[in-house]
């Protein structure tokens, strides 16, 4: 359902502006939210920690590093969606990038976690 082209235009494209018209959430477009975690009787118990612990993970991210690409031998950006694995869930196979703590309180703070 998340692949129909009527609801989500060339959907197989990572494309975050469709969900925004003049810099603000267009609400005529559907949140994936609504078919993702299924609906009615059998929507997942569990989506609000899901999606808070996924909000939480990546604002620790990118609150504690700042991320930079590697090129390749070419001097070329990697492109991430040239080699996807598929399964239940697609990802890119491998993204080369190097991760650098914003601050010494940071790596102070990503040496002394378990």
């Amino acid at each position: 359902m998340l692949h129909d082209p009527k609801e989500y235009p060339e959907p197989t494209c990572f494309r975050p502006e469709r969900y925004l018209k003049d810099g603000k959430l267009n609400p005529a477009v559907r949140s994936p939210n609504t078919l993702a975690f299924g609906f009615g009787r059998r929507i997942c118990p569990g989506r609000y920690l899901s999606s808070g612990s996924l909000f939480m993970t990546i604002a620790s991210i990118l609150h504690t590093f700042d991320i930079h690409e590697i090129p390749d031998d070419n001097g070329k950006a990697f492109d991430p969606f040239s080699s996807v694995v598929t399964g239940l869930i697609s990802t890119p196979d491998h993204i080369p990038c190097k991760l650098i703590p914003r601050s010494d309180v940071k790596k102070h703070l990503i040496d002394n976690s378990i």
